[in-house]
């Protein structure tokens, strides 16, 4: 079975309580992240870093799981460029294709005015990045880059025809 029919078949399973962990707050009570709030989440960020980013492929509305997860993965990715590389560029990439969704989020690494100390390196925000891209049926990756700098990779499975 193939992964994308195999992440269809846990849904179609248990749906909504698989996805959604209970730490976090009910989107009824609230309006629940999205992608369609990445233009703020970004100016929020950009106040002390440089940040930007790049869309590929035909952006479409994900299902509500992979939609909250993608934000909350770029979240804690950029939460984590700023305590590991203060003052850094970072660029967050978005491509959309047929079968999901690819999020990756690099920064150039620490300049002059990073805090001495600072271990780089994935904290415990980014297993949280990882279970919830494994929870979906996704990969997750993240570590330096050769170059310098780090990269966070998640690729969130939402097949085309799941979402119409």
């Amino acid at each position: 079975m193939g992964r994308f029919a195999q992440w269809r078949q846990v849904v179609r399973a248990h749906g909504y309580r698989l996805l959604h962990r209970p730490a976090e707050p009910d989107p009824l009570d609230g309006p629940a992240p999205s992608l369609n709030c990445l233009d703020a989440l970004m100016e929020g960020f950009a106040a002390g870093q440089p940040v930007r980013w790049k869309l590929a492929g035909q952006p479409r509305p994900l299902p509500g799981p992979v939609d909250v997860a993608a934000y909350r993965i770029i979240e804690e990715s950029l939460t984590s460029a700023r305590r590991h590389a203060p003052g850094a560029p970072v660029v967050v990439r978005l491509r959309y294709d047929p079968e999901g969704i690819t999020i990756e989020v690099r920064d150039d690494g620490a300049d002059a005015t990073a805090v001495v100390g600072e271990t780089p390196g994935a904290g415990r925000g980014l297993l949280g990045v990882r279970r919830r891209a494994e929870r979906l049926g996704g990969t997750f990756s993240a570590g330096p880059r050769a170059e310098g700098g780090f990269t966070v990779r998640a690729v969130l499975p939402a097949p085309e025809e799941m979402v119409r």
